[in-house]
């Protein structure tokens, strides 16, 4: 049967939506395995839309399936990014990103988007010229037949991952997951305001317990963990006051869930704790300790933001230039500096930097370009040549890939470098209190940067890596905190080569500043001769299910 224009035109409009289940039968990896799983994948890719051009007029379809454009850009992204079918996280990401970080990831894949608009102009303009307002199947009870069948489908196969995770039925399946979680955490506003660990208040006023957060921040790159470049000299240089952490993992991938955990006695597998307790911050709150929040980055994460705002001193950079997120970590030291001047009670700050976070060229200056060529110097898009589809799969020609790689990781080791320095600027300012303080610096996660096969590039990956997982956990101590609790500094040079996670954070910060409570839990604390290796180390993948940390 020879087909007229408009058919040919209806057909392929029909094969840009389901585009991508087409392309996440090549490129998808957590479909499955077999032949079933891939039949059942693509029937749901293609049901909904089938279901829909059943029952509409032909124009009335294609204007109303628009609305997946967006749906649709996401998962093609994730699919070449990932290998996988759109994540919670990412979602989690996308929705609630701050505008800052967005930028930047359009900048870099501006051509992404320029690709994207002109499919869907040519869209519209296919159907406004060449499709005609009328029903494919002329009988009703046919149209209705089909929609049932197809609906029916869905319905009764949905428990199988393939049905769920297929598009655009998992774009709504994970949006309804991510409410119900935002959802989750704004009712537990109401329900911490009477929570309480039952924490007497604590005597001493001389004691200083910090968390730096350092973002994007992986083992392997830091110099004091072994690293061939000299990307920690500082830190090197102070080598008999720092104890590092050979085996630490973060709980997630991605910031705006491992810090909230990190701070809180909830784990993989307890994670309602995480929504029906307060956090470690409010714990040194009940102890009659002076508290404080001081950050350049998270402005819209709620749970960290309700954190935050119970603190003595809540302070979070504000610029002009948060689109481009052109300023460095420095910017804090000058808000600490006026925080350590309050003495009248012991004191519990938290520092959330941006470390080392995409755009890496972004996070050090000129100064600290030590290895080169780097972002600062060359353009990634530069590499869009480089890039050739063979095979429906994404291949990328080696040297354009080993280049590739060259600029990414001599920027993000600058960024480590710049790290670094800021961690020994925030020591030194606390050397000149002459009070017993302790300094905790954890990566709230790592990053990818084309390690290896895989090929994967920064965090929050369906799959998950050990670059991303596996974190530095580094710890200062002043002299006068090593004279008054020898105890706690020698168990924590035991305990350094244990495995463990960021779930430690809780205890090991209170054990810090000697709160004793209730619920304590020793077993969990760096700074206890109980702390012990946890094998396995149990994480979260980038939908929340829990899974073993790949060491």
């Amino acid at each position: 049967m020879r087909l007229n224009k408009e058919n040919k035109v209806c057909i392929g409009l029909f094969l840009f939506l389901v585009s991508p289940t087409l392309l996440g039968l090549f490129l998808a990896e957590n479909i499955g395995e077999g032949l079933l799983d891939y039949l059942l994948f693509f029937l749901a890719g293609i049901s909904i839309y089938v279901a829909g051009i059943s029952l509409l007029k032909k124009k009335t379809f294609f204007y109303i399936a628009t609305i997946t454009f967006v749906p649709n850009g996401i998962e093609i992204v994730h699919l070449i990014l990932n290998h996988a079918t759109t994540s919670l996280q990412f979602l989690y990401t996308c929705v609630l990103s701050e505008i800052g970080e967005l930028m930047e990831l359009a900048t870099s894949y501006w051509w992404v988007f320029v690709i994207a608009c002109i499919f869907w102009i040519t869209y519209l303009y296919l159907l406004k010229h060449y499709v005609t307002n009328e029903y494919i199947i002329i009988k009703p009870w046919l149209r209705y037949v089909i929609a049932g069948v197809c609906v029916l489908y869905i319905l009764v196969f949905w428990n199988r991952t393939q049905i769920r995770y297929s598009n655009p039925t998992n774009f709504v399946y994970q949006n309804i997951q991510l409410i119900h979680l935002n959802r989750t955490i704004r009712q537990s506003d109401e329900q911490l305001k009477e929570f309480s660990f039952n924490i007497q208040p604590t005597d001493s006023t001389d004691d200083i317990v910090v968390l730096l957060i350092g973002e994007t921040s992986r083992y392997d790159h830091w110099q004091i963990n072994g690293y061939s470049r000299p990307t920690s000299p500082l830190l090197a240089a102070r080598s008999n006051e720092i104890i590092s952490f050979d085996s630490c993992y973060s709980v997630s991938n991605l910031t705006a869930i491992s810090v909230p955990m990190m701070l809180s006695r909830a784990t993989p597998e307890n994670m309602e704790r995480l929504y029906t307790e307060k956090s470690v911050v409010e714990a040194f709150e009940e102890a009659d300790w002076r508290t404080a929040w001081l950050a350049n980055q998270s402005f819209t994460n709620a749970q960290l933001l309700r954190i935050s705002s119970t603190c003595d001193n809540s302070y979070y950079f504000d610029t002009e230039d948060k689109l481009n997120h052109s300023y460095i970590d420095s910017v804090l030291l000058m808000p600490l500096e006026n925080e350590l001047t309050h003495t009248d009670k012991p004191q519990m700050i938290v520092i959330h930097s941006l470390g080392c976070h995409y755009k890496y060229s972004s996070r050090y200056p000129e100064s600290f370009s030590r290895f080169q060529p780097d972002l600062k110097e060359r353009d990634i898009r530069s590499f869009i040549e480089g890039f050739n589809p063979e095979n429906g799969r994404l291949i990328r020609d080696k040297l354009v890939l080993q280049e590739l790689r060259e600029l990414f990781v001599n920027s993000y080791d600058n960024a480590i470098l710049y790290t670094d320095n800021f961690i020994n600027e925030i020591i030194c300012q606390l050397e000149q209190t002459n009070r017993r303080a302790i300094l905790i610096y954890v990566g709230d996660h790592g990053e990818n940067l084309l390690d290896d096969d895989r090929n994967m590039l920064m965090h929050g990956t369906y799959f998950g890596s050990k670059y991303e997982y596996h974190v530095p956990l580094i710890v200062w101590t002043s002299n006068s905190y090593r004279e008054a609790y020898p105890q706690e500094v020698s168990n924590m040079a035991h305990n350094k080569n244990k495995a463990i996670s960021t779930m430690t954070l809780f205890h090991s910060l209170l054990d810090a500043g000697h709160i004793e409570y209730e619920k304590k839990d020793s077993t969990l604390s760096i700074l206890s001769d109980a702390c012990r290796s946890h094998n396995p180390i149990i994480i979260l993948d980038a939908n929340l299910h829990r899974k073993e940390a790949e060491k």
